[in-house]
């Protein structure tokens, strides 16, 4: 099951209204309504009591005139054929551990059933203003509080494993590909992969308000990632040309799933910029680092992006072991400890995260062979 919060749309009021009579109508093409049902309100339970669920709770929704989002929009998708597993109070109770675990546990709310051939989800719709202390309750990561929600409903209702989980454990999100892998030990700097997850919980937090292709692309701008089509996916490029595939982050980011949210991929498009402005704000810039970090690296570091400034663009020796970080450190192990001192550093990391042994030169002639470009044996 995949639970998904709607965000409100940019320029559209927000309908609480519209939204509960959407939900009791099922008025998508070809869908039905399967079950609904009113929790919090005194107006009562069913279907008929709507229209006076409805003004109860905008008479709440009134006492907070100056906030402009007060609706919790909760979309939860099942497998097909799940529908004919699970009765009516098993989707109450289903929703009401969403409920609970969000901090709507004693909020107004509408919910129902949706059948559209094989797609059978429910909506939820939460007034985010408490009915009696009338305090305005937004959840915070509620993309983890969702996942997390979902796979214990799985466990407890023997539901389908939701992709992207295997053997019942969640994959590991922070887990490198195996190019990201092998940029790292061959450069010993951070892979564009590794910046990327590094904010992981931030990027996925913008994404889950965004709106449309373009605001998702501003998002993504925030963190130096541009988003682009390859074969049949979809791709974070980052500004060296290293990519990621997009549901690598999280199965939300896969092409169809966005593409479900915000419609046929569109391309960023260029904006006009007066002086001094940019498209996007980069507020999380991907720049090559050192992988491993010593209370010396700093000065080390700055050594060698001056050296790489100052250095003509001819393939020279000096050159080509100025390409990147570990070259620039098997240079200067011969006259420097410290990049001794680092060389076994990146060794260690690089054989916890790939379980195979990685040499490093450990003598002066060994660094010598090495920036020769002669076979170590």
């Amino acid at each position: 099951m995949i639970a998904t919060k709607i965000g409100k749309k940019s320029g559209v009021p927000d309908n609480y209204t519209r939204l509960g009579e959407y939900i009791a109508a099922a008025e998508e093409k070809g869908e039905k309504l399967h079950q609904f049902w009113i929790r919090n309100c005194g107006a009562g339970t069913n279907i008929e009591d709507l229209d006076l669920a409805l003004l109860e709770i905008e008479a709440v929704r009134r006492q907070k005139p100056d906030i402009a989002d007060k609706t919790y929009h909760l979309v939860v998708s099942f497998r097909p054929g799940e529908q004919d597993r699970l009765t009516e109070d098993d989707l109450m109770a289903i929703e009401a551990e969403y409920a609970k675990a969000l901090g709507y546990e004693d909020h107004q709310r509408v919910a129902g059933t949706h059948i559209n051939t094989d797609n059978f989800h429910m909506h939820i719709a939460f007034n985010k203003v408490h009915p009696e202390t009338l305090k305005v309750v937004t959840p915070h990561r509620d993309f983890k509080i969702l996942a997390k929600v979902s796979r214990e409903m799985e466990k407890k209702y023997d539901l389908a494993i939701d992709p992207g989980m295997t053997d019942g454990k969640e994959r590991d999100p922070n887990k490198l590909s195996p190019a990201a892998l092998n940029y790292e030990a061959h450069t010993w700097q951070e892979s564009f992969q590794r910046h990327v997850l590094k904010h992981r919980e931030e990027i996925l937090e913008g994404l889950g308000t965004a709106k449309n292709w373009q605001e998702a692309h501003e998002i993504l701008g925030g963190y130096d990632i541009s988003l682009k089509l390859r074969g049949n996916g979809m791709v974070f490029m980052g500004p060296d040309g290293q990519a990621m595939k997009a549901s690598q982050l999280d199965r939300t980011c896969s092409k169809k799933k966005l593409e479900e949210r915000f419609g046929v991929f569109e391309a960023q498009q260029a904006k006009p910029r007066g002086k001094g402005e940019y498209l996007t704000r980069t507020k999380r810039r991907y720049k090559p680092r050192p992988l491993v970090r010593h209370r010396n690296t700093p000065a080390l570091w700055r050594r060698y992006l001056g050296k790489r400034k100052i250095q003509p663009p001819q393939l020279s020796l000096t050159a080509r072991a100025l390409r990147n970080w570990k070259m620039f450190l098997l240079m200067e192990a011969h006259q420097d400890p410290l990049a001794m001192v680092l060389m076994v550093a990146h060794r260690e990391m690089l054989e916890v995260l790939s379980n195979k042994p990685t040499f490093v030169p450990t003598t002066p002639l060994q660094s010598r062979k090495v920036r020769s470009g002669m076979r170590l044996r």
